[in-house]
């Protein structure tokens, strides 16, 4: 009979203890995504869309970059409160991750005449502003992304990720090879960087041409460097 109670008093501890690890891992995990969520809303934006900061260098673009979990075209007519307004937000669409590890991201806001949200993109219409200004940086929670700008030029009114297939290699092959001679078919300025087409990662920045609303405006780049953020 006390072999049975001991026995039994072993298999009730052994539950108990397991029952507390359990526990105690949901705790942590609950703890750790709060930590996060809690990280995200004081670096970028309290809205949970929200998942990177983008810059770029000589521009007044210096915004929060959201991802609507099902509509692509939300941002088009709404701000990061959920407002409808015709300035819209900064965005990317659910083709591409939030990890920036894609082959090609493309991040996408209004050009607006008072030069907010990507008004101000077609500074690089300018050939000497482009040739003064290279960098596109995007902040996330752990990382910091920095862009050497490649090219500046309007364009017809496609979607480019469909339009060249960019999901892939192949398609992101052809976009680069032909990059230089759209640029100059449209009028606008090219820079030559060694590029691993294979290897390397690019940004593209879309937006409405300010001067021919059936044109875009679009600014390609490649990822130069990553680095871990420690300031978080």
């Amino acid at each position: 009979m006390k072999r049975l109670f001991k026995c039994l008093g072993v298999v009730v501890l052994f539950a108990l203890l397991s029952y507390g690890f359990y526990y105690l891992s949901r705790f942590e995990e609950d703890v750790g995504e709060r930590t996060y969520h809690d990280k995200k809303t004081e670096l970028f934006h309290q809205n949970p869309d929200v998942y990177a900061w983008l810059r770029v260098e000589g521009t007044k673009i210096d915004y929060p970059v959201a991802q609507h979990p099902t509509e692509d075209s939300y941002y088009l007519s709404h701000d990061l409160d959920r407002n409808e307004t015709y300035y819209g937000a900064i965005f990317t669409e659910l083709v591409n991750t939030k990890t920036f590890n894609d082959s090609v991201t493309i991040i996408y806001g209004h050009a607006m005449v008072d030069d907010s949200m990507f008004g101000s993109l077609d500074y690089f219409a300018d050939r000497q502003f482009f040739k003064d200004h290279t960098l596109i940086t995007i902040d996330t929670i752990d990382h910091h992304y920095e862009y050497d700008i490649v090219a500046a030029h309007p364009y017809v009114d496609d979607h480019l990720f469909q339009s060249f297939q960019l999901g892939t290699r192949s398609g992101l092959t052809h976009y680069l090879d032909t990059l230089k001679e759209r640029v100059e078919t449209n009028g606008g300025s090219y820079r030559f960087l060694p590029i691993e087409k294979d290897k390397d990662r690019f940004l593209i920045l879309s937006t409405c041409d300010a001067v021919n609303n059936n044109q875009r405006y679009v600014v390609t780049a490649r990822l130069r460097t990553i680095t871990e953020r420690t300031d978080t």
